[in-house]
């Protein structure tokens, strides 16, 4: 008998509350209700049989504890207290029971009808595109979402069709700017900005306040080159590189990295205002080095070029880049370089041996005239 009553009292040492029979009765109608049109706060009511000493907790829709902090309401307070925060996209209850002041339990617990905390749901980006002059054109569809609950006390309408505001991340912090409005319109154009980025979408609340987001990464490259011609041949020789972004909890900052298998095109063009043609097209090596090759067709304007690349679900979209315009003549040697970074379009021509070849006849002519009138001076005198 004794082994017996040792055994109960062992099984229920953590738990002593559990022994005791309920001495009041349990609260009745427990509600949880929004305090505004806005939803940004909920409150807990019951109903109690006398002025007694209540603890409220939140648990699983299934039972399962929470750990989060029980909430009191003591004897001669109104019955009503905030609803817990921090919650989202989960389902749970909530409890409320008598309790005296060291917390024991006289009372069973009275449940609230479940209800669920779910945000709206986040937007599905389609395409991330970088153009050639640093802007990006993203699309997307709104999120699908279908109510587990339907008609649970805290329910609200759905704000409907959803809407989303455009972001991109700061360069140097871990966090975002707001680009426009929230809108219902599934594309936008993010203005050109550093790169390398994010870009993305937010949703805006309307039952339970907090950010339901989603980005996608857009790299920075970087391109060096050097263009030339031999013979009847034209060759550009350079290196890629595409830039990541890296983040602590904060701060944020850039990485090289080699772009591999990149594909880049050299181009050339008669004048400014001509069209770009493609003389050589091929891909980077593993270190980004890489080397293109053509033919030679007379002299004219040549960069290399590595094109946009843009990505869809959860691919990686990079930026253009493109050389500086470099003006090739023709001949044995180096016709000129440059290195250039994601900016956008060609950029204006550095220089060319042809200028100088041209500058020094000039003054080979100057010098020949120069001697001839010295010279004839010195016959007359």
């Amino acid at each position: 008998m004794i082994g017996n009553i040792a055994a109960v009292l062992a099984l229920t040492a953590g738990s002593p509350v559990a022994l005791l029979a309920p001495t009041e009765p349990a609260p009745t109608n427990v509600t949880l209700a929004w305090t505004s049109a806005a939803h940004t706060e909920a409150v807990i009511t019951w109903d109690e049989t006398g002025d007694v000493r209540n603890q409220i907790d939140i648990v699983f829709a299934d039972g399962r504890t929470t750990h989060i902090a029980s909430k009191f309401a003591e004897a001669g307070q109104p019955n009503r207290v905030p609803l817990f925060a921090g919650l989202f996209d989960q389902d749970y209850r909530i409890l409320v029971r008598v309790v005296d002041a060291d917390g024991a339990e006289l009372s069973e617990p009275a449940s609230s009808p479940e209800f669920d905390t779910d945000r709206e749901p986040a937007a599905t980006i389609t395409l991330v595109q970088p153009r050639e002059d640093g802007s990006i054109l993203m699309r997307w569809k709104p999120g699908a979402y279908t109510d587990p609950n339907p008609g649970d006390p805290l329910d609200v309408p759905a704000d409907l069709p959803y809407r989303y505001r455009p972001v991109a991340s700061q360069p140097s912090f871990n966090e975002y700017d707001q680009l426009a409005e929230p809108t219902t319109e599934t594309s936008f154009v993010v203005p050109a900005r550093e790169a390398p980025m994010r870009v993305g979408l937010r949703n805006v609340p309307n039952e339970w306040y907090g950010y339901n987001g989603i980005s996608a990464a857009v790299e920075g490259t970087k391109l060096t080159g050097v263009v030339t011609a031999t013979g009847g041949t034209v060759r550009a020789t350079g290196k890629a590189v595409r830039t990541v972004r890296a983040c602590d909890p904060g701060p944020c900052w850039t990485e090289d990295n080699a772009d591999n298998g990149r594909a880049l095109t050299l181009q050339s063009r008669a004048g400014a205002g001509s069209p770009w043609q493609t003389v050589a097209t091929g891909r980077t090596r593993a270190d980004g080095s890489y080397s293109l090759a053509g033919d030679f067709a007379g002299a004219a304007g040549y960069r290399v070029v590595a094109p946009a690349v843009s990505a869809t679900g959860e691919g990686t979209a990079r930026t253009f880049a493109a050389t500086p315009v470099v003006a090739v003549a023709g001949g044995d040697g180096p016709a000129g370089g440059g290195g250039g970074g994601s900016g956008g379009g060609g950029l204006p021509i550095t220089g060319t041996p042809v200028m100088w070849i041209a500058i020094g006849g000039g003054l080979l002519v100057l010098l020949g005239v120069l001697f001839a009138v010295l010279g004839r001076r010195t016959r007359q005198k």
